[in-house]
């Protein structure tokens, strides 16, 4: 039954109030299938997901999106959360219950069973995009000379108790490794856990969880240990717990450089108000800085009543700077979020995009000089055609490179800053050069036709 079928169907169950056959559909679905179905639904119907058997809702809250869990787990009792919190990993569990008001949260962990309510306040001490916010506790310390055999029994225990498999973590004489299941098992009889340990990279539990991501995909990592300040192991993240935080950071590099208020939820599944929200913010400040090109203008009203033509390749110069600097801007803050280039790199992608914003203006200019002159005289009046030419070709390359340079800089400086570069975005790098690039336009054309 595709997605759409079920939807629908659900939403006819719930008209006619027909809870048996509604309950044994629900039953016969995949968590994704539930978990689309209840993102789908309008509010009021979400509390389908109440009906649910407790260990089923463990594992569609998981693929729910961000509005329906923040609509559907407050209004939950504190016995109902606790119920299915017992079957998440304590991870997850403390992802969960970051959506709930902070006062609510000791409620709920009283239902839960101690050993795992320590887990989940402990983890509930992190901030959810740090390491620490997302690493995983289940893990277990061997010493080198350890024999394979007594750690697989241990493995196996550990295992059996917490339905999961732990990471194996060693401290040899070279700092500490891990060894992968795997390893464990094709092991010959009678060697140490010490032969087996492999490299493992390390990362302080504030690290932000985006350069956690880059790390292991630098290193080609499968896990790395969290630390304390004092080098002390505190948990283990695993790549594949990775790929919602991949997943989540490059939509919300997407959004931002669009200029939109991040989106948790499909396109079509969000409501109109949700996406209007999202989107005049951003617009509204943008609206505000462009109203400064008015400003702009109105400093060479006399340079316009004096030579119209002037006016009519505004755009022209206006868009090539936009264009330019929103190339730059989106080169650079891709390459920093894959790690490519740091604060410290300014200099060289500054030298390296001044070369390129001469190159790019030269043969923008070039083009421009072409067709201003080869403007009709009776739209250019008095001016000279060439020197018509000369001044649009030279603005279009220096309004190109002043683009160029501005969208380079910009995501650089908002992370020195302590800001995503991201929110450096096209629109935001658009709108600064269409101000100072009417500056650069008139200073030229008065200094060429008017001086």
């Amino acid at each position: 039954m595709q997605l759409s079928v079920l939807l629908e169907h659900v939403d006819a169950l719930l008209g006619q109030k027909d809870d048996v056959r509604l309950k044994s559909l629900l039953l016969s679905r995949t968590a994704q299938e539930l978990a689309h179905v209840i993102d789908g639904l309008e509010h009021g119907k979400r509390k389908t997901f109440a009906t649910l058997p407790p260990e089923l809702q463990a594992d569609v809250v998981l693929q729910m999106n961000t509005e329906s869990r923040q609509y559907i787990l407050p209004k939950l009792s504190d016995h109902a959360l606790a119920r299915f919190l017992h079957f998440m990993e304590e991870d997850n569990a403390a992802d969960t219950l970051q959506v709930l008001p902070e006062e609510r949260r000791p409620g709920v962990l009283q239902n839960i069973k101690p050993e795992k309510r320590v887990k989940i306040e402990k983890l509930l001490l992190f901030h959810p995009e740090t390491a620490g916010g997302i690493m995983d506790l289940n893990f277990i310390v061997a010493e080198p000379e350890t024999p394979v055999a007594a750690v697989i029994t241990i493995v196996k225990d550990h295992a059996r108790e917490h339905k999961q498999v732990p990471v194996v973590i060693v401290h040899g004489q070279k700092g500490a490794g891990w060894v992968p299941a795997r390893a464990l098992i094709s092991a010959a009889p009678g060697i140490t856990i010490g032969d087996l340990i492999r490299p493992m990279q390390a990362v302080n539990h504030t690290a932000d969880r985006e350069k956690v991501l880059a790390l292991m995909g630098k290193e080609n990592a499968d896990v790395v240990r969290v630390t304390d300040e004092h080098h002390k192991t505190l948990g283990v993240i695993h790549l594949h717990d990775l790929l919602r935080v991949a997943q989540a950071e490059a939509s919300e590099d997407v959004y931002r450089m669009g200029a939109v208020g991040l989106i948790d939820a499909s396109y079509l599944e969000s409501s109109f108000a949700t996406i209007w929200r999202k989107r005049v913010g951003w617009l509204s400040v943008l609206f505000v800085a462009e109203l400064f090109t008015f400003t702009a203008l109105s400093r060479f009203e006399s340079s316009i009543a004096a030579v119209t033509a002037l006016a009519l390749f505004v755009p022209l110069c206006i868009s090539t700077g936009g264009n330019s600097g929103s190339q730059a801007a989106t080169l650079v803050t891709r390459a920093m979020a894959l790690g490519h280039i740091t604060t410290r790199d300014w200099w060289r992608v500054l030298r390296r995009e001044l070369m390129m914003g001469v190159a790019l203006g030269i043969a923008l200019g070039a083009v421009a000089f072409a067709r201003a002159s080869f403007t009709p005289q009776h739209v250019l009046g008095g001016i000279d055609r060439w020197v018509m030419g000369l001044v649009i070709g030279i603005s279009v390359a220096i309004i190109c490179l002043w683009g160029t340079l501005v969208g380079s800089m910009l995501p650089i400086f908002f992370r020195k800053m302590g800001f995503d570069p991201a929110y450096a975005s096209s629109p935001f790098v658009a709108t600064f050069v269409d101000v100072t690039g009417i500056v650069i336009y008139f200073s030229i054309a008065n200094a060429f036709i008017l001086g």
